[in-house]
């Protein structure tokens, strides 16, 4: 009988990257004059070759990264002008007169390449400011005097999503924005109908990601690693390693087991011309994680998201050379972007054969453990025995 049982089979980690504050064209630091923060590159504009190092990091992993997209500088026809609380400049917003001579051809490449990088909501300016004209940190949640958070008004944090929407269908993006990053990290998790969540929910939003660190919360307590909030996965992201204002960062000598958060300019260099040398430091880092008994380099969000929420509910047992994996936890969660797909790492010492509830397929065979692609089959069954048997 097998005893170690984490080392014949776990449920690895799900590791995936998220991008922050892609979409400035500007990148300089505004907070001095009552402006956002922006990107934080301050020696020149965003460039077309900005975006092909996301999708150069997207294609040494196969990932489809999740982008952060700030889109107010994206403004065609000045909707932020009559969108209440979204800029410094109120009705006299003008943007369309200031438009970056490459959008079409960003949009191109960005519509082009969506197997490699996916926008995620990250809010129309990123900040907030207020009924006179004063910038808060940050678009839906301010920080109160008292401690925690205040949420932007119901109607208002509609009007910057309906316009957000406007602008990204103006542009002809055409990949449908399914996942959120919160602005500055403040962000409230609740179930409850009266947060964020629950609005964001209306608007198609499936997956959110931030650090715990900086979260709030209105449940009982405060929750760990992955939650659900009105129907959607909601993943712990961790303290980034990389402050979001270091160009040309040096990757960390450690691993994460988790999401790993960057911004864009992390990857970047002051002269866009040799975004390559950072951004192939970065790619020699990421290989790290590749082939991790505890590590599962997801293919994208939802990938990563239904693993971390498997990872954390699914109880999985050895029973006289069986697997017993009990989903029961995680179907009560009703998590509505649940894919039925998990990944198992097996020593490759054993073979599993699954009963009739699943079908198995290998996605990656590594020199001690494969890892395995489990599909539950719908409707799906709380209960799924994989048989041990010994490999050729």
């Amino acid at each position: 009988m097998i005893k170690d049982w984490h080392s014949l089979a776990t449920i690895p980690h799900s590791f995936f990257i998220v991008v922050d504050d892609v979409g400035w064209w500007c990148g300089k630091d505004q907070r001095y004059k009552n402006g956002p923060s922006r990107s934080g590159l301050e020696n020149r504009r965003h460039v077309l070759a900005d975006y092909k190092a996301i999708i150069a990091l997207g294609k040494s992993l196969d990932m489809r990264i999740k982008c952060g997209f700030v889109i107010g500088e994206w403004d065609r026809s000045n909707i932020l002008a009559r969108v209440r609380n979204s800029n410094k400049y109120g009705s006299g917003w003008d943007q369309a007169s200031r438009l970056d001579p490459k959008i079409d051809a960003v949009r191109d490449l960005i519509n082009a390449s969506q197997d490699y990088l996916e926008l995620a909501l990250h809010g129309l300016v990123h900040m907030y400011w207020d009924d006179n004209g004063r910038m808060q940190h940050a678009e839906f949640y301010q920080r109160n005097p008292q401690g925690g958070y205040v949420m932007t008004p119901p109607d208002i944090s509609r009007e910057h999503l309906d316009a957000y929407f406007e602008i990204y269908r103006q542009n002809g993006l055409q990949a449908p924005v399914r996942s959120f990053i919160p602005p500055c990290f403040q962000y409230v998790y609740s179930q409850g109908r009266d947060q964020l969540s629950a609005i964001l929910a209306e608007y198609g939003i499936e997956y959110v990601s931030t650090p715990y660190a900086s979260m709030g919360w209105t449940s009982d307590e405060k929750p760990r690693d992955v939650a659900l909030e009105n129907g959607i996965i909601t993943v712990d992201r961790t303290t980034d390693l990389i402050s979001w204002d270091v160009v040309a960062a040096t990757p960390p000598d450690v691993l994460k087991k988790s999401f790993f958060g960057l911004h864009w300019i992390n990857f970047l260099h002051n002269e866009a011309s040799r975004n390559d040398e950072t951004v192939q430091a970065w790619i020699r880092y990421f290989s790290r994680y590749q082939h991790q008994y505890d590590l599962l380099v997801a293919r994208d969000i939802a990938m990563a998201s239904t693993q971390a929420l498997y990872k954390k509910y699914t109880r999985l047992r050895l029973d006289h050379e069986k697997i017993v994996l009990d989903f029961t936890a995680v179907d009560q969660l009703g998590a509505v972007a649940l894919e039925p797909s998990l990944y198992l790492n097996i020593a490759n010492a054993k073979k599993p054969q699954p009963n009739q509830a699943a079908i198995l397929h290998i996605k990656e065979r590594n020199e001690s453990f494969t890892t395995y692609q489990l599909v539950r089959r719908m409707p799906a069954a709380s209960q799924i025995v994989l048989a041990l048997v010994d490999a050729d």
